[in-house]
């Protein structure tokens, strides 16, 4: 997977933008997804988990923990 940052308010990022959904409708493999913020954070056993981990310790006003950022894809 990869996270691509597209500027809608520009001409060109609008362009590639409408071509991406174009592109996405007649793809049967599903290789084209649209994701929210959220749902790419969560897109990932390992990524979701270290996030609600980290929400917990905010709300018990504990440090938190550091993670390597490969460790998020597993």
């Amino acid at each position: 997977m990869a996270a691509i940052i597209i500027n809608e308010n520009t001409k060109i990022g609008k362009n590639i933008l409408e071509m991406i959904k174009t592109l996405s409708k007649v793809d049967k493999n599903h290789a084209i997804r649209f994701l929210d913020e959220t749902e790419f954070l969560l897109s990932t056993k390992a990524n979701k988990e270290a996030l609600l981990q980290g929400i917990e310790q905010v709300n018990k006003g504990e440090n938190g923990n550091t993670l390597k950022p490969e460790e998020l894809w597993k």
